[in-house]
């Protein structure tokens, strides 16, 4: 399983082929994806959620739509996707009875939309470790990191000067310079103990698939495939290959942060425990030095809605954050009973239970509590 590390560490590693995987589905991975994050919007926002949503926009919107309908394993993890091709897979589908729209641009599942997607589901279920939004650009960072680390150990094993470095970002060419430079220990010994931390990794996840890692990793005498290049090797729907690359990604970032990886540790930037847009920043700040609603909205010369935004974001995102000081505890209450009754994330039904509730308790409430209001 291994093999293909091994040579690019140790030059007289025999090589041996792989074995390839093949999943057969009746309509793209893709298309799950869209399926399912349809069924957990349930017509509530527009199709075009789901494009900011694998897009990583990082609007209060569309981090309040990921946590809201437990779509954050999504965010960030599909950037090429296009606005017209979300468009042309919503009408593909439509055409084939999947989905119905209720309203402009927005879709619910029909009952063979639900079959289909189930049974996309028991044969490719949605990665176990995915984590768009813990993990999406700290993950892309990694791999950048330890692909070109491994080509660079690679070389300097085999005692080759002359390559092209699979990673052009000066941002990573430095990083991997001086993390070669100044680790302390000899380059033999740091290509050992890397193979060694990245195959224990490997060989300890479940459901995962190493190989689909370890074919893109290049070294000397090897040039890795790339994404497309991957997919076809091992027969997969491009989309699934790439979730299920995204999936190792996240799998191993996950695992450094939970255990000892010495060498691995170095590859995973971590980034700050609350992510925030920068506008939210900014609110946080101020409300932190004691100002009030009116004054930040004064201070910051924003809407009162923008603000509003970004109390949500904070309650949505910070565990600590009290709402007390925006629903009191009576209406909280309230409105926890309001959305169980109205069995929908829209505002505008939950209302209708809870008149005296202004929509901003209403956000308020539901990004404190999610399913648990």
């Amino acid at each position: 399983m291994y093999i293909i590390i091994a040579y690019l560490f140790f030059p007289n590693y025999p090589v041996k082929a792989e074995d390839k995987m093949v999943i057969m589905m009746n309509v793209s991975f893709r298309q799950i994806i869209l399926l399912y994050c349809l069924q957990k919007l349930n017509g509530e926002r527009t199709i075009y959620s789901i494009y900011h949503l694998l897009q990583g926009k990082k609007s209060s919107q569309t981090i309040q739509d990921a946590h809201l309908f437990q779509l954050s394993a999504f965010f960030h993890t599909d950037t090429n996707i296009t606005r017209q091709q979300i468009a042309d897979h919503a009408h593909e589908l439509k055409r084939n009875s999947l989905i119905a729209e209720t309203l402009d641009q927005h879709f619910i599942l029909t009952a063979e939309g639900e079959r289909v997607l189930k049974r996309g589901l028991s044969i490719s279920p949605v990665p176990s470790y995915l984590n768009g939004w813990k993990y999406g650009r700290a993950g892309l960072l990694l791999w950048e990191r330890l692909s070109l680390a491994v080509q660079v150990l690679s070389h300097l094993q085999h005692r080759e000067t002359k390559y092209i470095p699979v990673q052009r970002r000066p941002e990573t060419l430095l990083w991997v310079k001086e993390f070669v430079q100044t680790y302390g220990l000899n380059r033999k010994d740091l290509s050992e103990n890397l193979y060694t931390e990245l195959t224990s990794l490997l060989e300890s996840g479940l459901n995962i698939d190493p190989n689909l890692l370890v074919v893109r990793l290049s070294g000397c005498g090897r040039i890795g495939l790339t994404e497309i290049q991957a997919a076809q090797e091992m027969k997969m729907d491009p989309v699934h290959y790439h979730y299920q690359f995204l999936n190792i990604i996240h799998y191993l970032a996950l695992r450094i942060e939970e255990d000892h990886f010495p060498i691995m540790s170095a590859f995973l930037e971590r980034e700050t425990d609350i992510l925030l847009t920068k506008s939210t920043e900014k609110t946080y700040t101020l409300l932190k030095d004691g100002h009030s609603l009116d004054d930040i909205i004064h201070i910051r010369r924003l809407k009162p809605s923008t603000i509003e935004d970004h109390i949500v974001e904070l309650a949505l995102n910070i565990p600590q954050f009290s709402i007390a000081e925006y629903v009191n505890a009576k209406k909280q209450r309230q409105i926890k009973e309001a959305i169980k009754a109205a069995n929908t994330k829209q505002l505008r039904e939950i209302r209708k239970y809870a008149p005296e509730a202004s929509y901003f308790e209403i956000r308020i409430v539901l990004a404190k509590f999610g399913d648990n209001s």
